[in-house]
C-alpha cells in the first residue's frame, strides 16, 4: 500500500467514524492535484460523496473520467449524489461515465437523474448534449427506466423539436419487443383513444365522418377537451357556426395531456389556413354583429425579419378569415431568406408591405400603426396565425361592448401544429386586469391568466390614449409593458370565448429564452409596481418574529439549514459563529436538513439553491414548527420563475445578489435587501493567521475538494488577480489580499466597492465570513420586527 493509499484509507476510517472534517483532510493529503492517479480519485471522489460533497465528489471524479478511468466506479459516485438529492451533479458525471458502462441499472440511474436537471435547466436555454445522451441511453436499453421516464423523454424531444431522435427511440422500442410502451407513446392521454376513429377518418380525407365521429367522442365523453375541440371544428367545416359557439365556447383552459386528440382544424381537403370554412359557418358568423351595427375596420401589423417559412401562413390566417374589413400590413426589416418572394406572391391579399431596417419588433410595429384610423388595432407575429372565426367574433363582440377599450379571445397553443394547450387570459373576469395582477410575473401571470398577445387587440382611440407608442427599448416584453400601460388607465374590456389564435411554441422564438426574458419583464415592472405583502401578510410575519428573536428566559433558538454545508462550512467557523451570535442571545444550530419532527427552534433559516423546492415548509409546519421561515437565496441568478415559487412558501426572503432582489418580490414574503451569502469554508482566527503568515513561494495547485484551510493557503502564494469560480473561491481570494477574477454572477455576491490594497481586501473577506453574515441577516431581522 502506497503512502497516498494510507492517508486515504484513514480518510475512509474517519468518515465511518463520523469526522467529516477529519476525512476530508486526510483525503485532500492522500491526493496530489498535479499528479491524476484514476483509481485513486475516484476512490477520493466516492468519499466525497458519501459525505454529502457534491461539487468535490464532481470536481474528483471529472479528471479521471474524461482520461478513461473506471466508468463503474464514476457510476457508484453518482449513484450516492443522487441518492442524496445532488441530481446535478450526478447528471453531469453519468454524462461522462454511463457509455463505459450501460449497464440496465446505470441507464435508469441516469433517467432518473437527467430528466429532472434538463427541465430545470430550460429556463436558461436546452442542454442539447443532455438530451442526445439520454435519448441514446433510452434507446439501448428502453426497459431500464420506469415506462413514465421515456414518455416524459419522449414529450422533451418533441418540445425540442428533435423528431429524429424520437424516431430512432421508438425503433429502438419496437426492436426490443416493447410493443405497449410505443402504444403508450403515441396514445398520451385518454383523448387520444376517444378520438382514434375520427383521427383516422380526418387522416384519410373522410371529413363528414370524422365530424360524426368527433361529435360521437364528445357526446361519450362531454368533458374531454380533445373531442370538444375536434367536435367544434368539425361542426365549424359542416357549417354550422352555432355548434361551433357552443362546442368551442365551452373549452377549458387545459394543456398538452388532455390535448393529445386534438387534430389541426380541416375544412374539405386541405388544413387551416390553406383552406376556410364554408360560406354557411361565414354567414352564421357574420349573424352575430348586432342589427344596425358596422364591422369595426381592424387593422393588423406583422412585423418580421428573416421568419422562415411561417410568414405565408400569417398571411393566408388572415386573408382566409372571410373578414370585410381588414387591413393586413407586413413590416419586414429586410430579409434575405425569401421573404421578398412570398410578400410578392400573396400582395394583393396584403394592405401595405413597409420594407427597410428597424431597430426591432416593436419599431415596426408602430410603423404599421402608423397614419390608421382604424376602429381596432393589433399586431400578429410571422410565427402565428388566426384561428378560424377570429375576426368576425371579435369585431361582433366590439361592436356589441360599444365602449371596450380592449377585445380579445383565446390563444391555442401548439407545436407544428400538435395542440398543446389552451389559454384563457382573464378567466375570472376583466377585473382581474389590475397592474396589481400583471406585476405578478411568476404567479397570476406565469400562470396564463393573462394575454401571450396574438388573441387581443385595441381600440383605436385607447391606443392614442395611451401615447400611441410601444417601448422600442425593449426587446420581448414591449406588450407586457403595453397592458401595464393600460391597466394602469382602467381599460375597460370585452371578452369572447372562441380561439382567436393560434400561438407557435419553437425554439426560435424570442420569448423562447426565459431566463433573459424573465429579467427584462421584472425590469419593466418595477417601473409600475413592487409587489409586496399586505400590510396584514406583514404585521403576521412581524407578530411571528418578534417573539422568534425574544423568547421569554433564554436565547432565541435558530436553525440553519444547509444541504450543502459539509462542503461550506467548518466546524470553526460553525464554532466562530456560535459564540458570536450567543452574545446577542441566539443559540445557533447547522443541520443539513430539517428534521422530521420535534423541530426545537424559534426560528428556521435554510439556505437555498435555485430548485431545492418548497416541501421542507409544510414538513415543518406539519412538525409543529411555528416560527418565522428565511430562505437566503444562494442561487438567485438562475430559474427565476422556481425561486419565485420558494420565496411564495416562505415568511422572509434573503436575497443574495442585489440585482436579483426585483425578480423576488411577491406578495407571499418580506424581501429583504440583497446579503451577500455566508463563507463557511474558514473561520476568521483562520484567515487572520494564513494573511499573517509569509506568502510562500510554490506548492501544488489548490484544488476545490481540498478544505477552506488548505485552500486559504494555496491562495496565499500569489498576490495578484486570483480566478474564483464560486462565491467561497471569492471570498478565499479576498482573504488572500488578493483580486478576484470571476464570472458576473459570482462577482455580483460582493460589496460594489472594490479594495485596491491587499490588507484592505483581507478585511472585506472577514466581513463575509459565516459569524458575520448571521449577525448582519439578525438586525435585518431585528427592523422588520420592530417595523411591525
Amino acid at each position: 500500500m502506497t503512502e497516498a493509499e494510507a492517508r486515504l484509507a484513514a480518510a475512509e476510517a474517519a468518515a465511518a467514524a463520523g469526522n467529516a472534517e477529519g476525512a476530508v483532510a486526510l483525503a485532500a493529503e492522500a491526493i496530489d492535484p498535479a499528479i491524476l492517479e484514476p483509481a485513486l480519485w475516484l476512490r477520493a471522489a466516492l468519499l466525497h460523496a458519501t459525505l454529502g460533497r457534491a461539487a468535490s465528489a464532481v470536481a474528483l471524479a471529472g479528471p479521471p473520467l474524461a482520461a478513461g478511468g473506471d466508468a463503474a466506479a464514476g457510476v457508484r459516485v453518482a449513484g450516492h449524489l443522487h441518492v442524496t438529492g445532488a441530481g446535478k451533479a450526478a447528471t453531469a458525471l453519468l454524462l461522462r461515465c454511463w457509455r463505459g458502462c450501460p449497464a440496465r441499472a446505470t441507464i435508469g440511474l441516469f433517467l432518473a437523474a437527467g430528466l429532472p436537471s434538463y427541465r430545470r435547466g430550460l429556463q436558461d436555454g436546452a442542454d442539447t448534449h443532455l438530451l442526445e445522451e439520454l435519448a441514446a441511453a433510452a434507446g439501448m436499453d428502453p426497459a431500464a427506466a420506469p415506462e413514465g421516464d421515456i414518455v416524459e423523454l419522449a414529450r422533451l424531444l418533441e418540445d425540442a423539436g428533435r423528431d429524429d431522435l424520437l424516431a430512432a427511440l421508438g425503433a429502438a422500442i419496437l426492436a426490443q419487443g416493447h410493443r405497449a410502451l410505443a402504444e403508450r407513446l403515441t396514445r398520451p392521454g385518454l383523448a387520444v383513444v376517444q378520438s382514434l376513429p375520427g383521427l383516422a377518418l380526418l387522416a384519410t380525407q373522410g371529413g363528414a365522418r370524422a365530424g360524426i365521429a368527433f361529435a360521437a367522442a364528445q357526446a361519450g365523453l362531454p368533458v374531454d377537451p380533445s373531442a370538444r375541440f375536434n367536435a367544434g371544428y368539425a361542426a365549424l367545416a359542416a357549417g354550422d357556426a352555432q355548434g361551433a359557439r357552443d362546442l368551442l365556447g365551452g373549452l377549458p383552459a387545459t394543456g398538452t395531456r388532455l390535448l393529445a386528440g386534438a387534430a389541426w382544424p380541416r375544412f374539405g381537403e386541405l388544413p387551416w389556413p390553406f383552406a376556410a370554412p364554408p360560406d354557411a359557418a361565414r354567414r352564421g358568423l357574420e349573424s352575430l354583429l348586432p342589427p344596425g351595427a358596422r364591422w369595426p375596420r381592424i387593422r393588423l401589423v406583422t412585423p418580421c425579419l428573416n421568419p422562415g417559412p411561417w410568414l405565408e401562413e400569417t398571411i393566408l390566417s388572415v386573408a382566409a378569415q372571410g373578414y370585410p374589413a381588414v387591413e393586413h400590413v407586413v413590416v419586414d426589416g429586410g430579409s434575405t431568406d425569401g421573404t421578398a418572394a412570398v410578400l410578392a406572391r400573396h400582395r394583393d391579399r396584403l394592405h401595405a408591405v413597409i420594407v427597410g431596417r428597424d431597430g426591432g419588433p416593436a419599431e415596426a410595429i408602430a410603423k404599421g400603426f402608423a397614419g390608421s384610423d382604424a376602429d381596432l388595432l393589433g399586431w400578429i407575429n410571422a410565427d402565428d396565425l388566426l384561428a378560424p372565426g377570429a375576426l368576425h367574433r371579435l369585431g361582433a363582440a366590439y361592436a356589441a361592448a360599444g365602449n371596450a377599450d380592449l377585445v380579445h379571445g383565446w390563444s391555442v397553443a401548439h407545436r407544428a401544429r400538435r395542440i398543446t394547450g389552451i389559454q384563457q387570459p382573464l378567466a375570472d373576469g376583466p377585473e382581474d386586469f389590475t397592474v396589481e395582477g400583471l406585476a405578478d410575473i411568476f404567479g397570476r401571470w406565469g400562470e396564463g391568466r393573462f394575454f401571450l398577445q396574438p388573441e387581443v387587440l385595441v381600440a383605436r382611440r385607447f391606443w392614442e390614449q395611451l401615447g400611441g407608442r410601444l417601448d422600442t427599448g425593449l426587446s420581448a416584453v414591449f406588450d407586457y409593458e403595453l397592458w401595464l400601460r393600460a391597466a394602469r388607465a382602467g381599460a375597460r374590456i370585452a371578452q369572447v370565448p372562441w380561439p382567436v389564435a393560434f400561438y407557435r411554441v419553437h425554439a426560435a422564438q424570442r420569448s423562447g429564452l426565459r431566463a433573459a426574458l424573465a429579467a427584462e419583464q421584472v425590469a419593466v415592472r418595477d417601473r409600475f409596481a413592487a409587489p409586496a405583502p399586505p400590510s396584514s401578510r406583514r404585521a403576521e410575519i412581524a407578530a411571528r418574529l418578534r417573539p422568534a428573536l425574544r423568547p421569554s428566559g433564554r436565547p432565541a433558538r435558530l436553525l440553519l439549514i444547509d444541504p450543502r454545508g459539509a462542503e461550506t462550512m467548518s466546524r470553526m467557523a460553525i464554532a466562530e459563529a456560535r459564540d458570536a451570535l450567543a452574545a446577542r442571545r441566539v443559540a445557533l444550530e447547522v443541520r443539513p436538513r430539517a428534521p422530521a419532527a420535534g423541530v426545537e427552534a424559534d426560528m428556521v433559516l435554510r439556505l437555498l439553491g435555485a430548485h431545492d423546492g418548497m416541501d421542507w415548509v409544510p414538513a415543518l409546519r406539519a412538525a409543529g414548527f411555528a416560527g418565522p421561515t428565511i430562505g437566503w437565496f444562494l442561487e438567485d441568478h438562475l430559474d427565476a420563475a422556481s425561486n419565485a415559487a420558494m420565496a411564495r412558501a416562505l415568511d422572509i426572503v434573503v436575497p443574495a445578489r442585489a440585482a436579483r432582489r426585483g425578480a423576488l418580490l411577491q406578495q407571499s414574503a418580506i424581501v429583504t435587501e440583497a446579503i451577500a451569502p455566508p463563507c463557511g469554508l474558514v473561520s476568521a482566527a483562520e484567515a487572520r493567521m494564513a494573511f499573517a503568515a509569509a506568502p510562500i513561494a510554490d506548492g501544488p495547485p489548490v484544488a476545490a475538494w481540498q478544505p477552506g484551510p488548505m485552500r486559504l493557503g494555496a491562495a496565499r502564494r500569489g498576490d495578484g488577480p486570483m480566478t474564483a469560480d464560486d462565491g467561497g473561491a471569492a471570498v478565499l481570494a479576498l482573504l488572500a489580499g488578493r483580486e478576484p477574477v470571476a464570472a458576473p454572477d459570482v462577482v455580483a455576491l460582493l460589496p460594489a466597492a472594490k479594495p485596491e490594497d491587499g490588507a484592505a481586501r483581507h478585511a472585506l473577506g472577514l466581513s463575509l465570513l459565516l459569524a458575520p453574515r448571521l449577525l448582519l441577516l439578525i438586525d435585518r431581522l431585528e427592523a422588520i420586527a420592530a417595523a411591525g
